[in-house]
């Protein structure tokens, strides 16, 4: 048994050295079922079923969870939420505790450690990492300080938040240091025609599963897709499906995030919102009169129109009304359908883009091929806790693709999210972690 107060002892990030022979270094996020059979054995050994575990979902959060089943075909594990929901997560995706066993690289899954790889402790969850095998490669410096030394997952789990990572504190410096790498290698991630998705649900700074149509951003230099929890350089919230912005990321920067806002016009207004609305209450028609403009009026410094900001007030329904009877081609009216001349929805449920980023026969090709698709979703157990159902129970389907919604077990401003009902949960899942629940 490894001794539990090295991990929270200041200077004690070197492991013991050993003997063993020292491996290359093994990224989890490069891992896939192609891989030999003696990777997938090391690394499935960090699972276990009933094992609580923290899984990493598409708006670049951690939640907790509990694992059910283990797939060593696909690198997946079956893990249950708190309301009951289940998802399939890629191990990739999936933070474990210190068992207090004998100490391995988090990511090789190798117990050796000798200079110039020397096994490195993080002082905040109490898990190994080679000095190669992090990402950014750890210095050797570190081992010798004195100074606390957090892991890239601790980095990342202590300033991410919805609404956009933190841009001041004690570990918002180091986040934008780690930012300006990436756990992955991006030339081999493999994209759909529209390069908005990959195979290997790997996007962002933190390499974690994503929906760009939600609170994503694209670089415009890379392509690559960043969520809004993990971007440091946001002044307001982002609205689900928002791309009018042009964004740069820190990897192509080599420092800060670049972030300008794009014009929007009434159409786009009226589009965003209407998906918005799709998105939040899972039905396809809407009141023009009560509840788009509604949700406009509510939601206005939020939309950052610019130009269109100083509109009054009574005139803004008179200007969503004109753009939706002039562009039938993208909004359905209820007369249509023999419904309330008021109600409108989308005609393709799909996220406005922005003109200037697009040429027309690439945003034709675009909604043609990649509709989004929101249908409903029981979970196994209905929740009974005012803390669950927040974000609803829906999935979200891309071609042949189901994937289910956050997970409804939110506690945003503290370093992991779970249900505020069982503090001890957590406690026992990583003994590294101290948190104190009001």
């Amino acid at each position: 048994m490894r001794d539990s107060t090295v991990a929270n002892s200041p200077g004690s990030h070197q492991k013991s050295p050993s003997h063993h022979k020292d491996k290359s270094p093994v990224s989890l996020s490069k891992l896939s079922p192609k891989d030999g059979q003696s990777d997938t054995a090391r690394l499935a050994n960090k699972f276990e079923e009933g094992q609580d575990v923290l899984a990493r979902w598409s708006d670049g959060l951690f939640y907790l969870g509990t694992i059910e089943k283990i797939n060593k075909q696909k690198h997946n594990c079956l893990v249950v939420f708190e309301d009951q929901s289940k998802s399939w997560v890629l191990w990739k995706d999936i933070q474990t505790g210190d068992s207090g066993e004998e100490m391995l690289c988090t990511i090789c899954q190798n117990e050796s450690s000798e200079p110039p790889n020397e096994m490195v402790i993080c002082d905040k969850c109490g898990q190994g990492y080679h000095q190669l095998c992090h990402t950014p490669i750890i210095d050797s410096s570190v081992i010798a300080s004195d100074d606390k030394w957090l892991c890239r997952q601790c980095v990342f789990a202590t300033t991410t938040k919805r609404g956009g990572a933190r841009k001041k504190g004690p570990n918002a410096k180091a986040l934008q240091e780690m930012k300006q790498s990436l756990p992955y290698t991006l030339d081999e991630l493999e994209w759909d025609q529209g390069h908005k998705t990959n195979t290997q649900q790997c996007y962002c700074y933190c390499g974690g599963p994503g929906d760009w149509y939600l609170k994503m951003l694209q670089c415009n230099r890379c392509k690559q897709w960043f969520h809004e929890a993990c971007i440091q350089c946001f002044e307001r919230p982002m609205l689900n499906g928002d791309r009018f912005y042009l964004f740069v990321c820190s990897v192509c920067s080599s420092g800060p995030e670049y972030l300008k806002r794009l014009p929007l016009k009434w159409v786009d207004v009226a589009h965003l919102s209407l998906y918005n609305l799709s998105v939040i209450h899972k039905k396809k028609y809407f009141d023009s009169e009560l509840e788009l403009i509604s949700y406009i009026n509510e939601n206005w410094d939020g939309l950052q129109l610019g130009e269109l900001a100083d509109t009054p007030k009574s005139e803004r329904y008179d200007r969503i009304l004109e753009a939706l009877n002039n562009n039938p081609a993208m909004f359905i009216s209820g007369k249509e359908i023999k419904k309330k001349k008021h109600l409108f929805g989308l005609r393709i449920r799909f996220p406005p883009s922005p003109h200037s980023s697009e040429t027309p026969s690439d945003k034709e090709q675009e909604t043609a091929s990649q509709e989004i698709k929101i249908k409903g979703r029981k979970s196994n157990k209905p929740s009974h806790s005012p803390n669950h159902g927040a974000w609803g129970s829906w999935t979200v389907g891309t071609g042949d693709q189901t994937i289910d919604d956050c997970p409804k077990v939110i506690f945003p401003h503290s370093l992991f999210f779970f249900h505020a009902q069982s503090p001890l949960l957590l406690n026992h899942l990583l003994s590294g972690y101290r948190h104190s629940v009001a």
